[in-house]
């Protein structure tokens, strides 16, 4: 029946189903400037305010508004108890939740190209946990407020708090350091920063099991208030003792804030992921001395141009063939007064209109022998602002493939990036295999490269 009074009201389904998507175009169009790597990092708190506005205004201020309004009088004669009602309006507010964040995923992806880096059942399960969490949070509300405007300001302290301290509206990294910790403590952080560090940081929900539980505990924690100060009447008052009590909800929090700040490696490890954002490559770091490591290829053989068709290879995307095209060129001058660089150059085009196509660059070579302590690999790259990604394949499968995204400069820039598989033993028997790879949006690109080190 709820769902059928959603589907009845017009102002309900706007609300539902259309409302969210402006944040989305706010968060994609202005927050990231249509960069699709920066729409992945923002999907996470697009996803995590759409939860909280369905928990604490959905279905926390909806459950007020039918207790003031005698409609849960109707019910009461029926052979219902608070716990049936408690769960169906979970189970409600949980079905409405779907289509909304799948109709969220469509429009990131089709509008913005948002690479969906995330595991459609690992996306199920965070927004299921996110949803229990946070109708535990509405309806505890609910259950303790005695009046609608008791609840609205409840509602307010709460959502604000977590709306501004969370990383939701402004990153977790541009906040001062004590606010961090304090968000250590807000369950809105958990759902955010485990949204970014696995479509961002490539990391997986197991890696995320303490935040996941904590939710989820929580979640439990509100239902059980929810249903054992379920008033049906609005006459029905809550005691000061009764709320007092279910002040145990935040208890959880407090533990995993203090856990979380104990870790101490909280903050680096935000400002790690939100590195990944920067419109600028990952420069070498600042005490680092010049290092020149193993040199690969610097294109400063005469004979360049006619190696580059020995050495490097073009491919393209299977799902665009005939469209997605790519050439090299060797250019001069190169990068730090070299004599020349190499030019990736070509169009990105989908043969199915789809905007899905890719053109990848592959170099394959060998770790030399006798040299211990190979950390990573380093250029120079300079090109149009376009997302490209740069990618290490070792020859073992079991091995990590290491891999950065960036959107390069119009001038020459330092990017290194940290493989520790290139420190396994044999080195110089099979080849690695080293990748530049453009995707996204139909379109020319332009990616000039020089002075490829091992370091």
């Amino acid at each position: 029946m709820s769902i059928k009074l959603v589907m009845r009201t017009k102002v309900a389904l706007f609300f539902t189903f259309l409302f969210p998507l402006l944040f989305l175009f706010v968060y994609s169009g202005i927050f990231a400037h249509g960069n699709p790597v920066e729409v992945v990092y923002m999907f996470g708190p697009v996803v995590t305010l759409n939860i909280m506005s369905s928990g604490f205004f959905g279905l926390g201020l909806q459950s007020v508004m039918q207790r003031e309004r005698g409609s849960l009088r109707r019910y009461r004669l029926a052979p219902l108890g608070p716990g049936t009602m408690v769960f169906s309006s979970l189970l409600a507010n949980y079905m409405l939740e779907l289509p909304t964040i799948a109709l969220l995923v469509f429009c990131a992806m089709v509008f913005f190209h948002m690479p969906l880096q995330i595991n459609l059942l690992t996306l199920l399960i965070l927004v299921t946990v996110g949803t229990f969490a946070f109708a535990g949070f509405g309806l505890t509300i609910a259950s303790v407020a005695n009046t609608m405007q008791e609840a609205q300001v409840y509602n307010n302290v709460v959502w604000f708090a977590l709306l501004f301290l969370s990383g939701v509206t402004v990153p977790l990294p541009m906040l001062p350091h004590w606010i961090q910790r304090f968000a250590a403590f807000l369950p809105a952080t958990y759902l955010v920063t485990s949204f970014q560090a696995i479509m961002v940081g490539g990391e997986s929900l197991f890696d995320h099991q303490a935040e996941m539980l904590v939710l989820l505990i929580s979640g439990t924690f509100g239902l059980l208030f929810a249903w054992k100060l379920f008033r049906w009447e609005k006459e029905e008052k809550i005691s000061t003792r009764a709320k007092l009590v279910s002040l145990t909800f935040i208890v959880p929090f407090l533990v995993m804030g203090f856990w979380m700040n104990g870790r101490g490696n909280l903050t680096a490890k935000w400002k790690g992921t939100y590195s990944l954002l920067s419109h600028e490559p990952v420069a070498v770091e600042e005490h680092a001395s010049p290092v020149q490591g193993i040199l690969l290829s610097d294109f400063e053989n005469p004979e360049e141009a006619e190696k580059l068709l020995k050495s490097w290879q073009v491919l393209t995307d299977v799902g665009a063939p005939g469209r997605s095209l790519g050439e090299f060129d060797v250019i001069s001058p190169g990068a730090n007064g070299t004599g020349h660089a190499l030019r990736f150059q070509g169009r990105v085009e989908s043969a199915t209109g789809s905007g899905r196509g890719a053109v990848i660059a592959r170099y394959p070579f060998t770790l030399p022998a006798g040299v211990p302590s190979l950390r990573g690999l380093q250029f120079e790259v300079r090109g149009e602002s376009r997302l490209f990604q740069v990618r290490i394949t070792p020859p073992d499968p079991t091995l990590p493939s290491p891999t950065l995204t960036f959107i390069p400069d119009p001038d020459w820039q330092t990017v290194r990036l940290p493989a520790a598989g290139l420190a396994t033993p044999n080195p110089g028997k099979s080849p690695w295999v080293l990748e530049f790879r453009v995707d996204g949006p139909p379109g020319n690109f332009q990616l000039d490269i020089d002075e490829i080190r091992l370091y």
